[in-house]
């Protein structure tokens, strides 16, 4: 069984430059098993159609947008209207987007890599665990593997993955960025609005501890334990518990018993991004977050 999977994140499926950091990492890390996917710029939802990243993060619609995203937030917390958004986005992508799809798909198979899996969340950046959950109950459960990486395509590493990652499988069975208690201020503590509570209220009628936790979502490590336990548990995240990927996925992963702790990377943040200096400048760090174009050693010839 291979110790390290990543779940490689692209969030266009014509990015030249993801498909190239993909190829790097391979090549950097030949015993990890990668699993390329696509599908997180799905912005269609119900009731509402519009919202307010309507085009992704490239446009962003002022106040009749932000009440649409609030709106749609609320009525994605019934699983049937998120079903009913991710059918319409799986017909709205199948005919305006297959090209790009299959095309990708045709190049990852050309080069050897596993099957593109291919993703229809509602809100998807918000609900990326379950993007996670929707594949490894489809086709995931089917790879060997002992711990899952989620990686996205603005991660950068200076070492190999084994490496950064594998001093916290001796003490964790998952991992993530900025993992503790959520305070008040965070601001998915309170969006969308009454997610703390509705959180804690699906926690306490199932009886178990109620204690809401945070983290930054990209780099996270979740054992293969973790995941059979979420799919046996049939907790697949659309609808409730009505809260965001970065409260979520922690929080159930603590109330139902399994070890979680903090990856000490201390250059992995929310934003500004890391120049290519201070890349080459602390490359011990071993891991950077965010890294938005492909450093020098990355470009092929």
């Amino acid at each position: 069984m291979s110790k390290f999977a990543a779940f490689y994140m692209f969030f266009e499926a014509d990015s030249a430059a993801a498909l190239q950091r993909l190829r790097t990492l391979r090549t950097m890390n030949p015993d990890v098993t990668f699993i390329p996917a696509v599908g997180t710029r799905q912005f269609f939802y119900v009731p509402m159609i519009i919202d307010k990243y309507i085009l992704g993060s490239v446009r962003m619609l002022p106040l009749a947008g932000q009440i649409s995203h609030t709106l749609n937030w609320m009525a994605l917390s019934g699983s049937g209207v998120f079903r009913l958004s991710e059918t319409i986005n799986k017909k709205v992508e199948s005919f305006i987007g297959h090209d790009k799809l299959a095309g990708l798909s045709a190049r990852l198979d050309h080069e050897g890599f596993q099957t593109l899996h291919v993703d229809f969340t509602p809100m998807a950046l918000w609900n990326l665990d379950h993007a996670i959950m929707r594949w490894f109950n489809s086709s995931g459960k089917l790879l060997d593997f002992d711990y899952l990486i989620f990686y996205e395509f603005d991660i950068y590493t200076t070492k190999p993955l084994d490496e950064i990652y594998e001093k916290y499988t001796k003490s964790y069975d998952a991992c993530f960025v900025g993992y503790g208690r959520v305070a008040q201020d965070w601001y998915f503590y309170h969006f969308p609005p009454g997610s703390s509570w509705s959180t804690r209220r699906w926690l306490k009628r199932r009886k178990l501890p109620t204690t809401l936790y945070r983290c930054i979502f990209g780099g996270n490590m979740i054992c293969r334990r973790a995941l059979e336990k979420l799919e046996k548990l049939g907790i697949d995240f659309s609808g409730t518990p009505y809260c965001q990927s970065e409260m979520r996925l922690p929080t159930v992963l603590t109330a139902i018993g399994f070890r979680c702790g903090k990856l000490d990377f201390p250059f992995f943040r929310y934003r500004p991004v890391w120049s290519v200096n201070e890349v080459f400048a602390n490359e011990d760090a071993g891991i950077f977050h965010p890294v938005k174009t492909l450093i020098p050693s990355e470009i092929e010839d």
